[in-house]
């Protein structure tokens, strides 16, 4: 998405940021990349925790960019500072490297954007991002304020504004403002006689049903929740909704007031992507393997169907190091991760999980499909008249036969493989 279509900000001044970074040479790369998108712009740069104090005391910033490794002191340190402040200023971390955990922890402690740096040039969406991430808050809370109004004034109010809001009783649709119909694409009179099922995604079903649960089990508050929803017109959105109580004609009623965080979500999957693949071969890393396992025995447990976890070694890994070289040895990691990516289907989850060890999860898939997917594979490494030539050993085990933990699935697959290694490698054992 460019800068373009999100929503001007800030047109009739420029935009007030303010930089934390202590090397010059990156407050320029940062500089140029604002400019070069024709972002009409003020910036203070800070290098200590001191400056970026006196700052906050002297100017009001629409958005803070921050190094998050400084001299002695990091970016986090800034953002406890703003919170103490209560000021409600979208926060940018920009970063070299940084591991996932701490990729996590700064964005649950308060960082709106991530954003490395030699991908500097979506710096200029990030920052009109994190604006807009503002916005949304400044609207959620708006539209929370319409909540506390009585009910000849709430639906005037809620038509003012930009938050969509429903009220259903059970899956029927009572009430919808201006806002729900843009980001459905229904009119509103399509919602009042269409169910909330055949709206929300599937995958978010049973997130409403467990919130459902709490409302009657006397849960008090409103309760917050990210659902995917459907369209009219058959597209995918991220919605952030508050649930509240209401009494509507002298029933209950459940009061829906969401947030579009449908850019949001895409750019946490993008973040998840660059911490959790392998550098060399671009493959997801074991985090993920772990992950889509979880996944998988929850849909094999609703669809009784199979799946299965094949591992492999590339054989010789050493020898070719010692002979080529280890830039050679390198190379041959990522044909075997680019044959991987070629053999298996789209919905195959395929891991680099040590030097030389591959995983390859494969839903709906039982013993003889991965028996298939295994000749492929070595079929197509002995074809490849790249030097020097590859071959690989490779074991399954198939869920829930061989096994329903994810250790006890590994191990099966593992043995298999180890079997395979003993008569030679470059073939496939299943478990048995």
């Amino acid at each position: 998405m460019e800068a373009t279509q999100l929503r001007k900000v800030h047109s009739e001044r420029p935009m007030q940021i303010l930089l934390i970074e202590d090397n010059p040479s990156e407050v320029e790369i940062c500089f140029k990349a604002l400019i070069k998108a024709n972002l009409d712009f003020h910036c203070d740069p800070v290098s200590t925790l001191m400056e970026f104090e006196e700052k906050l005391s002297v100017r009001d910033y629409d958005v803070i960019l921050a190094d998050y490794q400084l001299a002695g002191w990091t970016s986090m340190d800034a953002l406890a500072l703003l919170k103490t402040r209560g000021k409600d200023i979208p926060f940018v971390l920009i970063t070299g490297t940084l591991g996932e955990e701490k990729a996590v922890e700064c964005l649950e402690n308060g960082v709106d954007e991530y954003i490395l740096k030699d991908r500097l040039a979506r710096l200029p969406l990030a920052t009109l991002r994190a604006v807009e991430k503002k916005y949304a808050r400044e609207e959620h809370r708006r539209a929370h304020a319409v909540l506390r109004e009585n009910e000849e004034r709430f639906r005037a109010l809620a038509e003012a504004t930009a938050s969509p809001i429903l009220i259903y009783q059970g899956t029927e649709c009572r009430y919808a403002n201006r806002a729900a119909e843009e980001i459905t694409g229904y009119t509103r009179e399509e919602l009042l006689v269409k169910s909330s099922w055949e709206i929300i995604h599937p995958d978010s079903r049973n997130a409403l049903i467990e919130q459902g649960f709490a409302r009657l089990q006397g849960t008090r508050g409103s309760q917050k929740v990210e659902i995917k929803i459907l369209t009219k017109q058959g597209a995918t959105r991220w919605l952030n909704l508050t649930i509240g109580r209401i009494e509507l004609s002298g029933r209950p009623a459940g009061l829906f007031t969401a947030a579009d965080i449908t850019d949001l979500k895409l750019v946490e999957e993008e973040t998840r992507q660059l911490v959790a693949s392998d550098p060399l071969t671009g493959l997801v890393n074991h985090s993920r393997l772990r992950e889509a396992f979880v996944a998988e025995v929850k849909r094999s447990q609703r669809t009784s169907r199979s799946f299965s976890l094949m591992l492999l070694d590339l054989d010789g890994l050493k020898k070719i190091n010692e002979q080529y070289g280890d830039l050679t040895g390198s190379r041959a990691l990522c044909r075997m991760a680019y044959v991987l990516r070629t053999q298996c289907r789209d919905i195959d989850v395929v891991t680099r999980y040590g030097g030389d060890e591959f995983a390859v999860l494969l839903p709906e898939t039982g013993r003889t499909g991965a028996e298939r997917l295994g000749r492929r594979i070595c079929q197509r490494l002995s074809s490849d008249d790249q030097q020097p030539p590859l071959s690989a050993s490779i074991g399954a085990a198939v869920f829930p036969l061989d096994g329903q933990t994810y250790e006890e699935l590994f191990n099966k697959a593992d043995h298999a493989l180890y079997e395979m290694r003993k008569q030679g490698g470059s073939k496939l054992l299943m478990s048995t």
